[in-house]
């Protein structure tokens, strides 16, 4: 994507998605930041910059590792002080060490981070810092003390910020274009935030029961790294302003907490996600230990198709601790795939059955049927789940791909718009369902639902009289 294309992006959704405010007036620091970003707008804006992150490739799509840390960004959230939601997070493609928070609650955590991470404590820390930046809005903060802008420059700023944590020199530019003289009080009011985002974290860690020493230690890792190799600059460090003030400040709040306080500092989840990881974007090298280096390589020996290898080496794994998933959904479909269909099938169903209305397995379930072109009892099996569950996002998403399969045209553009709407992607949302009222011609019933539907959307968006 050119830097054109996702300035305009953010233009459009800030310009154009919030209609009547292109020619308002920021107001002087100090105000609520509502009137500058809503909640809703903000979320708006995290949803739109994440499909069109998903479009161009840039994330890595995996039952186990989406799982596996929108679980740990729940345990966080859940334990946080402040206003709650579900954060939405996504794993990065991209070897940097790097992470950050969208407008919305919309979390970005590099593969390159994750992989660089010693233990789930170290992982855990940033995700809570960058958790305590949604929660306290501070990117909407940031918008509302660059008074005397037109909406045209906050997009431009707000480019600015989400480009920087992919491209700095790219992010740079846009926010010094956007907002001419700003850039350094934006970068010192970041420091500020940056502060107040690890005293939330701390505090966030404590209550979730994950020992709260690693994000000191990882960002002490990188500090000194960096130090050591001035011209090996890590990305984090660029978008989240480090100092040993800072760091001291992380220690002396540690000191004073009573040792008995700390939790966790490790689970095999995180470590068979990393292993994971490490197989998906062909890192090696990396300290695991036996048994994690044996599901590395099962791993690897899967995406390369060898899985008669990948079984040999997932099966011990998976008899010693038949309730993991880490171990059973690979050998599934490593089974699978080599024709032992019914072998496969079991231990699926055994999942299942362990873990009722699971949305990854609900995921597996259908991609299988519909790879073994059963389309149809795809199709009814994921109608019955989002019956069952009408709040799941991944659920509508699911019988979206099994409608579609099964060519049923209205189901499937409906369900699509339903997962956006659920997203909060209320333009995607309301794309969808249009072309989902296009075939509703002998359907009187589909026709009022989507047109409702519709009409819900238009009073989120702003964009009617009530």
């Amino acid at each position: 994507m050119t830097r054109h294309l996702i300035i305009c992006l953010l233009a459009t959704l800030l310009l154009i998605s919030l209609p009547g405010r292109a020619d308002a007036q920021l107001p002087e620091l100090g105000n609520p930041v509502d009137t500058v970003l809503s909640p809703a707008e903000e979320r708006q804006i995290g949803a739109e910059v994440f499909e069109r992150l998903r479009a161009r490739g840039g994330v890595i799509e995996d039952p186990l590792l989406d799982a596996y840390l929108n679980d740990l960004g729940i345990r966080l959230m859940s334990s946080s002080n402040d206003t709650q939601f579900a954060p939405q997070m996504v794993i990065v493609d991209n070897p940097m060490i790097n992470a950050f928070t969208v407008p919305g609650g919309y979390i970005a955590v590099f593969s390159g981070l994750m992989l660089a991470a010693e233990n789930e404590s170290e992982l855990a820390g940033v995700v809570a810092h960058e958790i305590a930046h949604a929660t306290q809005r501070h990117i909407a903060q940031m918008v509302a003390a660059q008074t005397g802008n037109s909406m045209t420059a906050v997009a431009g700023f707000i480019a600015g910020i989400l480009l920087g944590a992919i491209d700095p020199q790219l992010g740079a530019a846009v926010a010094t274009a956007g907002i001419a003289g700003a850039a350094q009080s934006a970068i010192n009011y970041t420091r500020m935030h940056e502060r107040e985002a690890d005293r939330i974290a701390i505090d966030t860690l404590l209550r979730a029961d994950i020992d709260p020493r690693g994000m000191a230690s990882f960002f002490e890792t990188l500090q000194r790294r960096a130090g050591a190799d001035p011209g090996r600059q890590f990305e984090f460090l660029r978008t989240h302003p480090m100092n040993s003030e800072r760091i001291s400040a992380i220690r002396d709040r540690l000191a004073g907490l009573p040792s008995n306080r700390f939790g966790a500092s490790d689970s095999q989840s995180f470590r068979l996600a990393r292993a994971r990881l490490a197989a998906l974007t062909g890192r090696s090298g990396l300290s695991l230990d036996p048994a994690d280096e044996t599901y590395r390589q099962a791993v690897v020996a899967q995406r390369q198709g060898r899985h008669d290898q990948a079984i040999d080496k997932l099966r011990p794994l998976y008899d010693s601790n038949p309730g993991n998933r880490w171990y059973a959904l690979p050998l599934a479909r490593a089974l699978n795939d080599v024709g032992e269909t019914e072998a496969a099938d079991r231990i699926l169903d055994d999942l299942i059955s362990l873990y009722p209305g699971d949305t990854t397995l609900l995921r597996v379930e259908v991609d299988w049927m519909l790879d073994r072109g059963d389309a149809e009892t795809a199709y009814e099996t994921a109608r019955r789940a989002v019956e069952s569950r009408p709040g799941d996002a991944e659920a509508a998403l699911t019988l979206s791909r099994a409608a579609s399969a099964a060519d049923r045209p209205l189901e499937h553009h409906e369900q699509l718009g339903r997962y956006f709407l659920l997203k909060d992607n209320l333009v995607a949302a309301h794309q969808e369902l249009e072309t989902a009222y296009t075939f509703t011609a002998n359907n009187p019933r589909a026709q009022a639902r989507i047109e409702s539907t519709l009409q819900e959307i238009e009073r989120r968006a702003g964009q009617t009289d009530d």
